[in-house]
């Protein structure tokens, strides 16, 4: 299945797609897997605990298996209360975007992969946050947050390339 991603490519091009944004935080990563692996581990979100302690618990809230635009997905992340995230962008095989909103806040993330060979791939992660408010969101929980972002990308790196030592 390949649903066109604007609201993805926007997230990456500009932040600015979830309106006047407060903050946003980018960070990337090669990983010695191809893009394929990657995808299948990373859009199989219901398995993100097992791969990164950022997530505790993800289920996806409909009969869907694998996440689609309009999926809901509910998440429980350490130090932050649950949140129900909404696919609103997918490239299949290259990433997803989601967002999730709160009294005052509106939060958006987004996942690319980016093939930079047969055997490797450049992951990029940003969140983005904007609505009245953001600032004090992040003052409260901007330093956990950006932690939990690096936590996944670390994860996720460490898993694609476990898997592909498996393999060898």
């Amino acid at each position: 299945m390949f649903t066109t991603g604007r609201r993805l490519r926007r997230l990456f091009s500009s932040p600015r797609s979830l309106g006047p944004v407060a903050h946003a935080y980018r960070t990337s990563a090669q990983v010695e897997a191809p893009a394929d692996v990657v995808w299948q581990i990373l859009s199989d979100v219901e398995r993100m605990p097992t791969w990164t302690t950022s997530m505790t618990h993800v289920t996806l809230l409909g009969p869907e298996t694998r996440i689609a635009v309009g999926s809901r997905v509910e998440v429980q992340q350490p130090g932050l209360p649950e949140a129900t995230w909404e696919v609103d962008g997918l490239v299949e095989g290259r990433g997803f975007s989601w967002s999730s909103t709160t009294p005052g806040v509106r939060t958006g993330a987004a996942h690319q992969i980016a093939p930079v060979s047969d055997a490797a791939c450049e992951v990029t992660l940003v969140t983005a946050q904007s609505g009245m408010l953001a600032g004090l969101t992040n003052l409260v929980q901007g330093s956990k947050a950006r932690e939990l972002v690096d936590t996944e990308l670390a994860g996720l790196k460490a898993e694609s390339e476990l898997r592909m030592r498996g393999k060898g």
